[in-house]
């Protein structure tokens, strides 16, 4: 089962995802309570509803978001679509995770969600790119061909 896994053609773009709200939610979290206060009990809580909301929106909102604008969208279809693509889809999904967690977590002081939500978008924003693009999308795609290169791939009757 293992192998299956490992193997399947999505393996790297899921660990990705998993990874990448990993650290921005614990970058959020550390940013919020800071490092003396920055418990596991936190991230224990927000984490998998986190991973949850970012798989959602990026399943149903955001990738078919991204799919229509290369489409539609005469100058970005012409934009290589490995930066693109996970850009539009970083934008999207902070814009709808943030104003969420935002509002569920009541991370803002009363009377100010807006101005609350857009700095935290704002900062989520700016670290992730570069997060993404230069930390998390090289070395977990890396991490999962080197994993794939150790394990055998599954025998054609095993799919």
């Amino acid at each position: 089962m293992l192998r299956k896994i490992i193997h399947h053609p999505d393996a790297s773009g899921l660990a990705v995802m998993a990874t990448m709200v990993f650290c921005m939610s614990n970058y959020n979290l550390v940013w919020r309570y800071g490092f003396g206060n920055h418990h596991f009990q936190h991230e224990a809580v927000i984490y998998p509803i986190a991973l949850t909301m970012v798989f959602l929106t990026k399943k149903f909102i955001s990738a078919p978001l991204a799919k229509l604008l290369h489409k539609r969208s005469s100058w970005l279809s012409k934009q290589p679509k490995h930066i693109t693509f996970p850009l539009l889809i970083i934008s999207c999904n902070t814009l709808i995770v943030i104003a969420v967690m935002t509002l569920v977590f009541k991370n803002y002081v009363p009377s100010h969600y807006l101005f609350d939500y857009l700095r935290n978008w704002i900062r989520a924003f700016v670290v992730a790119i570069p997060v993404f693009f230069f930390v998390v999308r090289p070395l977990v795609t890396r991490f999962v061909k080197w994993l794939q290169s150790k394990v055998a791939a599954p025998m054609v009757e095993e799919l």
